[in-house]
């Protein structure tokens, strides 16, 4: 999977994810040939670029569910874009309050968990995308805290508008990307500071969404923060913020696995809230039955069964031997770990649920055939 600018793209090149515009209407479908009128669509609708299927390379399959979301987020990311606009030119923070509370209607009432998926940034929209992930996340990890509704829409609200000091950055910047002078640098730095203000500024904003704001600002600028007066707004913001940089897909940049953000996240308590981090943990996908994993005895297997208590201990399939391994129930001494997934280009792998099934009865089946020789 390649990402493509509109200027780059040709004819018959698929697209690897479908195209929505603003309104969330499906202009163009997974595994579409681009026409000469395809392309002259996507440059004139003004994306910065596409997925691109390589040519010998099969369309990733989505869910109902995950197109739902794809479908959510281009929307979100162009209304979010006229919002923050309209903050920034002084015009108040009530929309952004408004569609806080449609990303908690949508996301924080919903029980189960959803598949999380990242579109691919460049230095221009990041911003943008970062923040309404991170807001998404919020609002999952508010539900899974027990949040009230008023904590819930703070600290989504801060999630959506945390980043506006980066909005705030010059494009010309922005698309240096790493090479940027220092003049560039006490620029960036400067409109990260001046965004902070400006949201401390504006009494408009709730306070407690200003205080969100404000920690987490602490916490990026490497400024000490007192722990017994850290709201859970501000936990919530922290893993949510931290775990969508991490796993992040940038232009340029090999993002790092889901798997290895958390690991990341649980091995250092001091800085992420352990009730924040859980709360994350049981509202998005990470270790489900299909996921394909490499473990730290150097094997490869296939989750089969998710392990509710310890996200990271599930059971695993070997391809190697067709044994069962249930990562929770380990003697010390001869302790296997997931150390990362084994990942597609798009992050995910998909495999055929009957085949699944098949594969764990034959283990099971082989597994007793063992044990019974050894009686």
């Amino acid at each position: 999977m390649l990402f493509i600018r509109p200027e780059e793209l040709k004819k018959g090149m698929r697209l690897a994810r479908p195209v929505y515009n603003g309104k969330g209407v499906l202009l163009y479908d997974i595994n579409t040939k681009l026409t000469r009128q395809g392309l002259e669509g996507i440059k004139n609708f003004g994306l910065l670029g596409v997925y691109v299927l390589e040519p010998a390379e099969p369309a990733p399959v989505l869910t109902a569910d995950d197109m739902e979301f794809e479908r959510f987020q281009a929307m979100a990311v162009f209304r979010l874009k006229d919002k923050m606009a309209d903050m920034i030119a002084g015009n108040g923070i009530a929309d952004i309050q408004k569609m806080a509370e449609d990303i908690i209607r949508k996301f924080g009432g919903n029980a189960g968990k959803i598949n999380f998926l990242k579109g691919i940034r460049s230095p221009e929209d990041y911003g943008y995308k970062h923040s309404l992930n991170v807001a998404i996340l919020c609002a999952i990890i508010a539900r899974n805290m027990h949040m009230s509704y008023m904590e819930q829409v703070n600290v989504v609200t801060a999630a959506l508008i945390h980043e506006i000091g980066r909005i705030m950055i010059p494009e010309k910047i922005l698309k240096k990307g790493a090479d940027i002078t220092e003049e560039d640098e006490y620029t960036i730095n400067k409109c990260e500071i001046e965004g902070n203000e400006l949201i401390q500024q504006d009494y408009n904003i709730p306070s407690i969404t200003r205080i969100i704001v404000a920690q987490n600002f602490k916490y990026i600028s490497g400024k000490t923060v007192d722990k017994h007066r850290i709201l859970d707004g501000t936990k919530a913001l922290r893993v949510a913020d931290v775990f969508d940089t991490l796993t992040a897909m940038n232009i340029g940049m090999e993002p790092y696995s889901d798997v290895v953000a958390v690991k990341y996240l649980i091995s250092d308590s001091g800085k992420f809230d352990e009730k924040a981090v859980g709360a994350l943990l049981k509202g998005i996908n990470i270790l489900n039955p299909g996921v394909c994993v490499e473990l730290t005895n150097g094997e490869k297997g296939l989750v089969i069964k998710e392990n509710p208590q310890n996200i990271m201990k599930p059971i695993v399939l070997m391809f190697k031997n067709n044994r069962i391994y249930d990562l929770s129930n380990q003697d010390e001494k001869n302790r296997i770990d997931i150390s990362d997934v084994m990942k597609t280009m798009d992050e995910r792998v998909r495999m055929d649920w009957k085949e699944i099934e098949e594969k764990f009865n034959e283990a099971q089946k082989r597994l007793r055939e063992s044990e019974s020789d050894k009686e």
